[in-house]
C-alpha cells in the first residue's frame, strides 16, 4: 500500500529533480541501443582473442570427450532430406520480449507508442501486411535502396512500411536507431515477410509468358506468311519472288555441300578413267596401223594440199624450193602423222624433244617407268589437230 500511494504521488505531483533524473535514464537507455531489431549494440562487449581461444578449445575437448565410435553397416539409411536445410517461406516476427517502459514514459513525460508496450498478434499483423498491400509496397520498389525486392527477404514494420531485411540493417546501424526510415516512428516491431517475392514471381511468370506467347505467334505468322500467297496482286508476286529465291538458295546449299562434291568427283574419276580407255584403245590402234591404213592417210593429206610445214612455216618439198633454201636445209625429210597432217621431220623431232623437257622438269621424282611411258609411240599430240598419233617418214609428198 505505501509503494503504490508513493508511486501515484510520483506521477501526480512531480518534483524538477524526478523529471531530471527521468530524462537522464530514458536518455541513458536510449543512447545504449539494445533494443535495434536487426543489428547488434555498438557498445557490445567482444570477447579477446584470449579469450575466443579458450573458448574454442574447451568447445574442441568436450567434442573429443562426447564422442563415440560407431560402426556404419549400412543396414540404417541415412535421412538426408531431415539434414537439409528448410527452404520454406515461412513468416516469422524478428524482435524479443519489448524493453520496460523508462521512468519518462511511465511518467508520461516522453510519449510512447503500443509497440513498446506489448508484442503484436498475428490478427494485427495480417491487417499490417493487409495495408501495405492494398498500399502495393510489395510491388513497388523499397524505399532505401529503389530496387525491387525480388528473391530477397523483407520486412514489415509495425507501421505498415515495407523494406529490404538488408537494407533496414543498414540503415539501422548508420543512424544508431529504431526509427521508421518513412514516418520516422519509434520502437517499431519488425516481422519478416515474403508478398514481395511472391509478387516479383507472379510478374517474371506473365512476363516469361508475354516472351514466349509473342514468340509462337510470330512464327506463326511467318510460316503462314510462307505457306499461304496472299490475294494481292503485288504481294502475291512477291511472294512467289521469295519462294524462287529460297529455292535457289536451296540448291546453292546442297550443290555446295560436301556430299555433293565428293558425288562429282566420283564422277569426274569415272569419267577419266573412261577417256584414258578410249586413249588406250586409239593408242593400240594407231601403232598397228597396216599399209591399207598409211595409204588413206596419204591419200587424205595430198587431198588437203598443204604446201607449207605448221611449225617452221617453209615449203615442205625442198626440190622444188632449192633456190630459197639453205643448204644446211637440203635432204630433209618428211614426217607423215596418223592424223593426215604433214611436217619436217627435223621440226617435230625438235618440238617432241621441246615437249619431253618441259613433261620431265614438271615431275620432281622421275622413274623409268615415267620416261618409258613418256617417250612411247602415240605419246605427242599434234600441232595442229591435238590429237595423238604416231608418224612415218616419207622422202616426197
Amino acid at each position: 500500500m505505501e509503494r503504490q500511494s508513493l508511486s501515484h504521488k510520483l506521477h501526480s505531483n512531480p518534483t524538477t529533480a524526478l523529471v531530471a533524473v527521468a530524462y537522464q535514464d530514458h536518455l541513458i537507455k536510449e543512447m545504449a541501443l539494445g533494443d535495434l531489431s536487426l543489428t547488434d549494440p555498438v557498445k557490445r562487449k567482444r570477447p579477446s582473442l584470449k579469450q575466443a581461444l579458450k573458448g574454442q578449445e574447451r568447445h574442441r575437448i568436450n567434442a573429443i570427450k562426447n564422442c563415440k565410435s560407431t560402426l556404419d553397416t549400412g543396414r540404417k539409411r541415412k535421412d538426408i532430406a531431415s539434414k537439409l536445410p528448410d527452404k520454406t517461406e515461412t513468416e516469422y516476427i524478428l524482435d524479443p520480449k519489448p524493453r520496460p517502459l523508462t521512468l519518462a514514459q511511465k511518467m508520461g513525460l516522453i510519449a510512447c507508442n503500443e509497440d513498446q508496450r506489448r508484442l503484436l498478434t498475428e490478427q494485427e499483423w495480417k491487417e499490417l501486411k493487409l495495408a501495405s498491400t492494398e498500399r502495393e509496397d510489395f510491388t513497388n520498389p523499397c524505399v532505401i535502396c529503389k530496387d525491387e525486392f525480388r528473391m530477397e527477404d523483407q520486412v514489415l514494420l509495425s507501421c505498415s512500411h515495407v523494406f529490404h531485411r538488408a537494407c533496414l540493417k543498414a540503415f539501422e546501424r548508420f543512424t544508431g536507431k529504431k526509427t521508421c526510415p518513412m514516418c520516422r516512428r519509434n520502437g517499431y516491431q519488425t516481422r519478416v515477410v515474403h508478398d514481395g517475392t511472391k509478387a516479383y514471381r507472379h510478374r517474371s511468370a506473365a512476363k516469361i509468358q508475354a516472351y514466349w506467347r509473342g514468340y509462337v505467334v510470330r512464327k506463326w505468322y511467318l510460316n503462314l506468311r510462307r505457306t499461304v500467297p496472299p490475294k494481292n496482286p503485288k504481294l502475291r508476286k512477291t511472294f512467289y519472288e521469295n519462294k524462287l529465291s529460297e529455292i535457289t538458295d536451296r540448291l546453292v546449299a546442297m550443290a555446295a555441300s560436301d556430299h555433293v562434291d565428293r558425288f562429282l568427283d566420283n564422277i569426274d574419276e569415272s569419267i577419266q578413267e573412261s577417256r584414258n580407255i578410249f586413249m588406250h584403245w586409239d593408242k593400240m590402234r594407231m601403232s598397228n596401223m597396216c599399209e591399207e591404213e598409211w595409204l588413206k592417210v596419204s591419200v587424205t593429206a595430198s587431198a588437203r594440199g598443204a604446201t607449207e610445214c605448221p611449225i617452221c612455216l617453209r615449203n615442205l618439198n625442198i626440190e622444188t624450193d632449192t633456190a630459197n633454201t639453205s643448204a644446211s636445209t637440203q635432204g630433209q625429210s618428211i614426217a607423215l602423222l596418223s592424223c593426215s597432217h604433214v611436217f619436217h621431220a627435223t621440226c617435230l623431232n625438235a618440238l617432241e624433244q621441246f615437249s619431253l623437257d618441259e613433261t620431265t622438269q614438271d615431275q620432281e621424282h622421275i622413274t623409268p617407268q615415267t620416261v618409258t611411258r613418256t617417250t612411247s609411240p602415240c605419246s605427242f599430240k599434234c600441232p595442229v589437230c591435238r590429237a595423238f598419233y604416231t608418224k612415218r617418214l616419207v622422202d616426197v609428198f
